[in-house]
């Protein structure tokens, strides 16, 4: 379960925290915060004794309430006490005139406007930003920096300063050593390393299409640990999984797994304990560990405690030795176990504040609708990713996940504060597609100009949320005829009028009309357009799937603390239907792209 306490995304720039007390013990007399901040709650109390976790704390709940360069924490001796001021500096804000990478990188994209106001420490995470992204795509040495250039008062240019280093490719990966009775069947744990398959070889004529993976060292680590779970689930509790390079080209590495897995465990007993008590768990054929009723049955617990308003989840498995006990077989004996399995739940939250941030083209108003709670509700985070999936589908701002929200608990309140950093996509856009083959198959060739409309209205007539286009479109003669309002020449210029579909405004959103064509015209593209709308939410199914569940796997001995050995991996189960909706979905959008206007 993930855990929310400081503002994702925010890194603390230039943080020091400088206590000159001669010891941590002396009693508090006062907290000072110069600047008028002496309203944000904090943890550093008078009366009680200076702790420096307490100090750490403080220092990260102040670098949320503001943009600060450096937070210092300085000491003062008073008499037999001490007093704590918390000396926050004011980060520098600058006025843009321009905005550059330098050198220019392909599929880079600040999204920052001149004129736009921003911050150091901004620059900075924007600069932080670009590095994952390039680290994302194989470039795992990059170094990217941010540099302000004094351009006139007030105002300044900002060259984000990319070097790309090398992009290394995963060439071949291998399993070697003991792979247990799963063998090469572990190969499908490999998510992010293995590479995938784009036509398959035919053999002595040609090698086969296939795209290689990037080497860095987060897939690397995330494939080594998928390994190991995959061993877990199918009961070996002791299987070890290393990542080595081999054969490192100046493009190009190899990668070897060295696995060894181990024993594998017979389960005499599983001990479940939730929320509603104790209840066992059977064993599966051949005493063998069900990791899918062992997931259903946490995932289950973990979902009742989001419903409570619970953001911390954890989960264990503990294997206890069967004393005595062991499998026929001679050598082949296996270890026995009983297992108990427990979470844990943090404390309940209810929602407090929501607040949006980067929204300059759109009200609260229209983002408020498409969350699925309100304040004082339960802070559900599946309602918070369903949420931002209705978000995501209005196509308004850039990709939202988890990432994007700051979940702020004060202490010692069951109120959880809610911010979401949104980024608006650009205004004007430009498009040009064409059919796969014939257009009499695969559709017509088009191209699109557009722009959103002014900041302007409020409530249902939102203008921000229109874009006007003209598009230009070219269909086969035989396939125009059969469209009412459509040249028989099978050319097209229209005007179009676009609204995406916006949560809470069913009726006045989700449309695409062309008033050129007339009332007809208008109401068949209304009635295409909110057909092609409700298909695509059917086709779509669920899109804000739960994370995976880590479950620590711990082994407990005899009068020792017990000693963990490694996580498994608990995944929510695919939605049913996914290929069918997928091959669906994309025949519905190619029906809907005929007679689209």
């Amino acid at each position: 379960m993930q855990k929310y306490a400081v503002a994702l995304g925010i890194g603390v720039i230039g943080l020091t925290g400088r206590v000159q007390a001669a010891g941590t013990l002396k009693t508090v007399s006062s907290v000072e915060i110069p600047g008028g901040l002496g309203a944000i709650p904090l943890q550093t109390k008078a009366g009680e004794a200076l702790d420096p976790a307490k100090l750490s704390a403080d220092v990260k709940t102040l670098w949320r309430f503001g943009h600060f360069s450096d937070i210092r924490v300085e000491s003062v001796e008073d008499g037999e006490k001490i007093r704590v001021i918390f000396r926050p500096q004011n980060d520098k804000l600058f006025r843009l005139r321009k905005i550059e990478v330098k050198p220019m990188t392909p599929g880079i994209d600040l999204q920052i406007k001149p004129g736009s106001e921003i911050t150091v420490t901004e620059a900075h995470e924007i600069a932080a930003g670009v590095r994952k992204r390039l680290e994302s795509w194989g470039y795992a040495s990059a170094r990217v920096d941010a540099k302000f250039s004094p351009a006139s008062r007030g105002r300044a240019d900002l060259q984000i300063l990319v070097d790309q280093g090398r992009r290394v490719d995963i060439d071949t990966v291998k399993l070697t050593g003991n792979l247990g009775a799963p063998g090469e069947d572990a190969r499908k744990a490999l998510r992010w390393t293995n590479g995938t398959t784009i036509l398959p070889p035919v053999p002595g004529i040609w090698k086969g299409w296939r795209l290689n993976s990037t080497y860095t060292d987060n897939r690397v680590q995330s494939d080594a640990a998928n390994l190991q779970s995959f061993y877990y689930q199918r009961g070996y509790f002791e299987a070890t999984v290393k990542p080595t390079s081999t054969n490192s080209a100046a493009t190009r590495t190899g990668l070897q797994f060295e696995i060894n897995a181990g024993p594998r465990y017979a389960i005499r007993s599983i001990g479940f304990r939730g929320k509603n008590g104790f209840r066992p768990i059977q064993p599966s054929f051949g005493a063998g560990f069900p990791a899918g009723d062992v997931c259903k049955a946490l995932l289950a617990e973990r979902r009742l405690a989001e419903r409570a308003g619970v953001l911390d989840f954890t989960a264990q498995i503990e294997l206890r030795d069967v004393p005595g006990a062991a499998a026929a077989g001679g050598a082949d004996a296996r270890k026995w176990v009983d297992l108990e399995v427990t979470s844990e739940r943090g404390p309940a939250y209810r929602v407090g504040r929501i607040e949006f941030r980067g929204n300059r083209s759109f009200s609260d108003q229209t983002i408020r609708r498409a969350f699925l709670f309100d304040e004082g509700d339960p802070l559900d985070q599946e309602l918070l990713r369903k949420s931002l999936a209705r978000l995501n589908n209005t196509g308004l701002f850039e990709p939202l996940s988890e990432t994007n929200v700051a979940v702020n608990t004060p202490p010692g309140s069951d109120r959880a504060d809610i911010f979401l950093s949104l980024r608006e996509r650009k205004m004007r856009s430009w498009n040009l597609s064409g059919p796969v083959g014939p257009m009499s198959i695969g559709g017509p060739l088009t191209f699109r100009i557009g722009t959103r409309l002014p900041p302007w209205g409020w409530r249902l007539i939102e203008l921000s949320t229109f874009t006007v286009s003209m598009n230009f479109m070219l269909l086969p003669k035989s396939v125009a005829l059969l469209l009412p309002a459509f040249p028989h020449s099978g050319f097209l210029a229209a005007a179009v009028i676009q609204r995406p579909l916006l949560p809470g405004q069913p009726f006045f959103s989700g449309f695409s009309v062309a008033p050129q064509l007339g009332w007809q015209g208008v109401a068949l593209g209304y009635g295409f357009s909110k057909a092609r709308s409700l298909a695509g939410r059917f086709f779509a199914g669920n899109q804000s799937a739960a994370p995976a569940l880590p479950v620590t796997i711990v082994r407990a001995m005899d009068g020792e603390p017990d000693v963990p050995k490694g996580v498994l991996y608990c995944e929510a189960p695919k939605p049913r239907f996914q290929l069918a909706r997928k091959a669906g979905g994309f025949a519905t959008g190619l029906f809907f792209s005929l007679a689209a206007f």
